[in-house]
């Protein structure tokens, strides 16, 4: 990225800062300064924060992993995520808690909270033995973490 940017406005040009524009551009559309938007927040006793995530559209996310492992089926799994105060992580989340913290999951295959698009059957799930994402039916008993998002 340069360190400057020239802008040409009604045939007036202006140089400013690359960084004061990113500055400008973030407060305005998330309504609060960078470092305040974007800043690690503390995880509740319990937690490891994975990190953040900018969507698609834009919006941004903290992620959490919650303290605690069973197995279930998909139904049952997302229910017991959902009564810690979380969810299943989606497919994205569990590359990354694969990449960055592999130790905290057996060497199992773990329901992601993502079904599968061409059958309703199927749901995702994250091997953490091998890495694999893969589907499988809904029914079986697969292992489940929860983690909790927070929007920035």
């Amino acid at each position: 990225m340069s360190a400057t940017t020239t802008l040409e406005l009604d045939g007036a040009k202006f140089t400013v800062e690359t960084s004061v524009l990113f500055h400008a551009w973030f407060e305005k559309h998330l309504g609060k300064p960078v470092a305040s938007a974007i800043a690690r927040p503390n995880p509740r006793p319990g937690e490891r924060y994975l990190g953040s995530i900018i969507e698609p559209t834009g919006r941004l996310r903290h992620i959490f992993l919650l303290p605690g492992d069973q197995k279930n089926n998909w139904a049952d799994g997302l229910e017991w995520a959902n009564s810690l105060g979380g969810d299943l992580p989606d497919r994205v989340e569990q590359a990354m808690l694969y990449a960055y913290m592999p130790d905290e999951f057996k060497k199992e295959a773990y329901w992601s909270n993502t079904q599968h698009a061409g059958v309703s059957s199927l749901a995702w799930y994250q091997d953490f033995g091998d890495g694999f994402q893969g589907s499988d039916g809904k029914s079986a008993e697969l292992r489940v973490r929860a983690v909790r998002r927070q929007p920035i």
